[in-house]
């Protein structure tokens, strides 16, 4: 894992102001509610994959991850999971960046009620 991936801002501040200015306040907070699920979701079956020894369904399932965290303006995550689809050449070389990969999306999410606008520590 590089550590300038480690590095980057949880959030793309364009594509949220972009979100929020296309969506309004309220549903980009609906949209956000719906990450977490997605996030935790899409990490499990890339760690089955993995499990599995199975490199192209990996590379697959990081390409979706990509696609939905860029979705939802969280560019750790999309870098992440776009090292993930483009550069993990085994699959011991996938269970290497797993911790980056988890802690990316750990932060991320804890991130979010600031994204949404909730109060500190409320629940989106």
């Amino acid at each position: 894992m590089r550590q300038s991936l480690i590095d980057l801002p949880l959030f793309d501040v364009a594509q949220i102001t972009s979100l929020r200015n296309a969506l309004g306040e309220e549903d980009l907070r609906d949209m956000l509610l719906q990450f977490p699920d997605a996030a935790a979701e899409a990490f499990n079956n890339i760690a089955t994959a993995s499990r599995s020894k199975d490199l192209e369904e990996v590379r697959h399932l990081a390409h979706a991850l990509k696609g939905l965290a860029a979705s939802f303006g969280a560019g750790r995550l999309a870098a992440i999971a776009c090292e993930f689809e483009l550069e993990a050449a085994s699959i011991a070389a996938v269970m290497q960046r797993m911790p980056a990969l988890t802690d990316a999306i750990d932060a991320t999410l804890a991130a979010l009620p600031d994204i949404a606008g909730a109060p500190s520590g409320a629940k989106l």
